[in-house]
């Protein structure tokens, strides 16, 4: 009789902390970017709520979240430059896997403020924190820890240069103690393909839950004729291609041309 009159009591406590779980729900102001040729890099808003959140945590201002964009992985090789007499050429390269095409990432403060280096490397959560095998382009066998965090180094320099790594720190806002908006910058040169878009719910440094999101990248109208032509058709792209330019060259000289 008492075993089964705690049995019961331990069900019901479980099914209250169950109720009174907070759960996120999140939406895209766009679920679709179209690139056409005047395309010059875009703002995706990710909106999101915290449902059912504990009232004493909003009080107490303890919620945070991380937003992230992030593309189709891909392998990525970097280059180390050397220089040979007197020039720079390229040297050693290293091939990095599942690497983000594409990765943007917004917060409601500091990192290491919201939660703990164990669990930003669990989840994934910060460039540095992507799990990314680094292997040789000759045996394929992994290198050292040393040479693999130099190289990751210069991959995570080189995404930011390029735009393909953007970091924005409190970038998250909160536009009521429940309602939640970040905006994030899409470059012109982002890679075509599904994105996913991901919430992370922190309270009190521990996460709680994330959800996610597809953003379609595109290519539209006469961009995504080129493109289908060139990857379906090779032979009759080039063909068109040598024509162009061959009329092109021709009418330029036509037009000035001195008598």
């Amino acid at each position: 009789m008492i075993l089964r009159t705690l049995t019961v009591v331990l069900v019901l406590l479980a099914s209250a902390t169950l109720a009174t779980a907070e759960d996120l729900q999140i939406g895209l102001s766009d679920d679709g970017v179209s690139i056409e040729s005047n395309f010059a890099g875009t703002e995706v808003a990710v909106f999101g709520a915290i449902e059912d959140p504990d009232e004493l945590a909003l009080a107490r201002d303890s919620y945070d979240v991380v937003v992230v964009i992030q593309g189709p992985p891909q392998a990525v090789v970097v280059r180390q430059k050397q220089r040979w007499l007197g020039i720079w050429i390229n040297g050693d390269a290293q091939t990095f896997n599942r690497v983000p095409s594409f990765y943007t990432i917004a917060s409601t403060g500091p990192l290491s403020e919201i939660t703990t280096s164990e669990t930003l490397k669990t989840l994934q959560l910060g460039f540095d924190n992507i799990q990314m095998r680094l292997l040789t382009t000759d045996d394929s066998q992994e290198v050292d820890v040393v040479q693999q965090a130099v190289y990751k180094a210069s991959l995570s320099r080189l995404r930011a240069a390029n735009k393909l790594f953007v970091e924005d720190i409190g970038g998250v806002d909160f536009l009521s103690p429940t309602l939640f908006r970040a905006r994030l910058r899409v470059p012109a040169n982002i890679p075509i393909g599904h994105h996913r878009a991901r919430a992370y719910l922190f309270r009190d440094g521990e996460f709680l839950i994330t959800r996610s999101v597809l953003l379609e990248v595109a290519k539209r109208g006469f961009e995504q004729q080129t493109y289908n032509l060139a990857h379906r058709n090779g032979l009759l792209y080039g063909i068109l291609a040598v024509l162009i330019a061959v009329f092109t060259g021709w009418l330029a000289s036509v037009i000035f041309r001195k008598d």
